[in-house]
């Protein structure tokens, strides 16, 4: 894969812990990984560097705050030369707008807004049909969240590695 960085199970096990609690002290973080805490900090800033952590976050809960309607918008756009980057960052700039991505398939973008009611959604509705190359949208209107979790499961790699490095029949 293109720009892919080989990580290794330290890596991985600093990249699984920083995502269940970013806030975790160095040393507490070196103590569950099981490495001195100077090799743990140069681990997470060359993660840093390499564009592997792209920062730390909150997460919070939309609800609480008042920002409960979630919707999907399916965008239909006119081709041209680079039209998915020139629309792509016109869509992502839209107050409201929490993701964007161009898909290949029916549709050539999805958006997915939060606003606090009907018509706060409405107005970023409009923001996007006024994007020029958009030429249609769908929306759909979001329930319930069932899940929603941005983290990316690294264990699943480690796991991976365990397995390829058993004798051949030591495996499950």
């Amino acid at each position: 894969m293109a720009g892919e960085i080989d990580l290794d199970e330290l890596d991985l096990r600093l990249l699984h812990e920083l995502q269940q609690d970013c806030r975790t002290p160095l040393h507490e973080l070196a103590k569950k990984v099981g490495h001195p805490t100077s090799t743990v900090h140069y681990r997470i800033k060359r993660l840093e560097r390499a564009g592997i952590i792209e920062g730390y976050y909150a997460k919070l809960n939309s609800e609480k705050i008042g920002m409960d309607y979630i919707t999907v918008i399916r965008i239909d756009a006119r081709y041209g030369p680079e039209y998915y980057a020139t629309i792509g960052k016109q869509l992502a700039e839209i107050d409201g707008v929490w993701a964007v991505y161009y898909s290949l398939g029916e549709q050539d973008f999805f958006a997915l807004t939060r606003s606090k009611d009907r018509a706060e959604f409405m107005g970023t509705l409009s923001a996007i049909m006024n994007v020029d190359g958009v030429q249609r949208t769908k929306t759909q209107v979001v329930a319930e969240v069932i899940k929603e979790d941005p983290r990316i499961d690294v264990c699943t790699k480690i796991r991976r590695r365990a397995r390829k490095r058993k004798p051949a029949g030591d495996r499950d």
